[in-house]
């Protein structure tokens, strides 16, 4: 194969970003694509020139894709995702890689069978300069063992226009749940990329408190990991202006990042280990001398950086920047949070999937809303 022919599934707003990447991705060839919105896919149709399909199964069954990438609402992911895989093809999933974690679970099992095939995910701020520096100053052990997270992500802000231009937007049939699900996959992938998911959560979860809408647009959840690690990660669409900062505290000083300089990291590093230092110190509050460090990272290219990376595993078996079968990570994140939060009690990770999908399932019911 010199090439890889790509087919689309889903041609809405998201899969618009992707479309307008694909030419400038050498070896990949955009061929088809596939929507049961006949005014979405005549516009894709036209505007690319591919053949068009009103039905999924068709397109995957039809022998001119080698490859698809899923841009549908998140319930259909896994759904396509395993077809897709059962069919030989290499997949490419918008996140999140689903809804529930027991359905991420059944996607992997799938790719776990048909490890000749690629199977990633568009966490694209894996591929960001300043959070590959700051995964390898914590790999490297820079920062030391981690003590303590805390992320205020209130940047999301969304009006009710916003969730009133869809009627799947923002109910717990059409997209599974509110913020957690739409806007903050790729905070909760890097949670779990940079430090591992925590092993409980214990969360307070507001639905509807800005928005006339029924699922959550607010959340504040405590973290708990292994050992003496602990965060707090603080999320909402309602609050105007809104924070994004990240600090990541360590025996050997402390990481921080924010969007008053969303290229710069800053590092306040000690000379010693801080445990050590606070035993054997003879003052009484003053702390171990810092170095303070300032990283200045390159722009980010985002989708393109994730296009040909796929196309490199499936021609080159490069090493994939989001094996989607790491989705699951942030999903299962998502899923404990808003149990948590809904059931008013901590919950370990790894949880009772079947619970949260009981769970899930009575909010559709009493919805009464669905795509």
């Amino acid at each position: 194969m010199k090439q890889v022919r790509i087919g689309l599934i889903g041609c809405g707003g998201q899969a618009r970003h992707h479309m307008v990447e694909f030419s400038q991705v050498p070896r990949l060839n955009f061929v088809a694509a596939s929507d049961v919105s006949a005014k979405h896919l005549a516009a894709v149709v036209n505007e690319y020139d591919v053949q068009g399909f009103n039905n999924v199964e068709t397109m995957l069954d039809s022998g001119l894709v080698d490859a698809v990438l899923i841009a549908t609402p998140h319930f259909f992911h896994p759904q396509y995702s395993i077809a897709a895989l059962q069919r030989g093809l290499h997949v490419l999933t918008e996140k999140p890689v689903a809804v529930t974690a027991k359905a991420a679970r059944e996607v992997n099992d799938v790719a776990a069978q048909r490890p000749d095939l690629v199977y990633a995910a568009i966490y694209q701020q894996r591929s960001h300069p300043k959070w590959k520096r700051i995964k390898q100053l914590i790999d490297d052990g820079e920062v030391g063992k981690i003590q303590r997270l805390q992320w205020t992500a209130t940047n999301w802000f969304r009006t009710q226009a916003y969730y009133d231009s869809s009627p799947w937007r923002a109910t717990w049939g059409g997209e599974g749940g509110g913020i957690l699900v739409n806007q903050c996959p790729h905070n909760l992938d890097m949670l779990c990329w940079l430090v591992g998911p925590p092993k409980r959560v214990h969360a307070h979860v507001s639905l509807g408190k800005y928005h006339d809408i029924e699922v959550e647009d607010e959340v504040v959840a405590y973290l708990e990991y292994p050992g003496i690690t602990t965060g707090l990660y603080i999320t909402s669409t309602g609050e105007a202006p809104g924070t994004d900062r990240l600090e990541i505290i360590g025996d050997r000083g402390r990481l921080a990042i924010s969007s008053l300089a969303p290229s710069v990291i800053e590092f306040d590093q000690t000379e010693q280990s801080v445990s050590e230092f606070l035993k054997s110190s003879t003052e009484w509050m003053t702390p171990p001398p810092v170095r303070r460090q300032l990283f200045a990272t390159s722009p980010h290219v985002g989708i393109k950086t994730m296009l040909n990376n796929f196309v490199g595993a499936i021609l080159d078996s490069e090493p994939l920047i989001a094996p989607a079968s790491q989705g699951i990570h942030s999903v299962e994140l998502a899923n404990a949070i808003l149990m948590s939060g809904l059931k008013s009690q901590p919950v370990n990770i790894p949880m009772d999937r079947e619970a949260f999908d009981r769970l899930l399932q009575e909010l559709i019911n009493a919805s009464g809303k669905t795509l």
